[in-house]
């Protein structure tokens, strides 16, 4: 009978590690992909700055193209 628990918990024990080996993969998969994520956030960030300020060098370019005009 002592046995027979034995290898029930022995079971249960390398089952919980197997899942734990599991779930570490998953959450470094997971960070690795935050951490890209983030990378082209902040490259589409960027890109969005210079968008607003060519845009507003252009309204500027423009405006004073107008105002020579009249």
């Amino acid at each position: 009978m002592k046995k027979l628990i034995f290898i029930v918990m022995i079971l249960t024990l390398s089952s919980c590690m197997v899942s734990q080996k599991t779930f570490d993969e998953k959450c470094c998969a997971l960070e690795t992909e935050i951490t890209e994520l983030k990378s082209r956030c902040n490259g589409m960030d960027m890109k969005e700055q210079l968008l607003r300020e060519a845009i507003y060098d252009l309204q500027i370019k423009k405006d004073t193209i107008k105002n020579e005009m009249d």
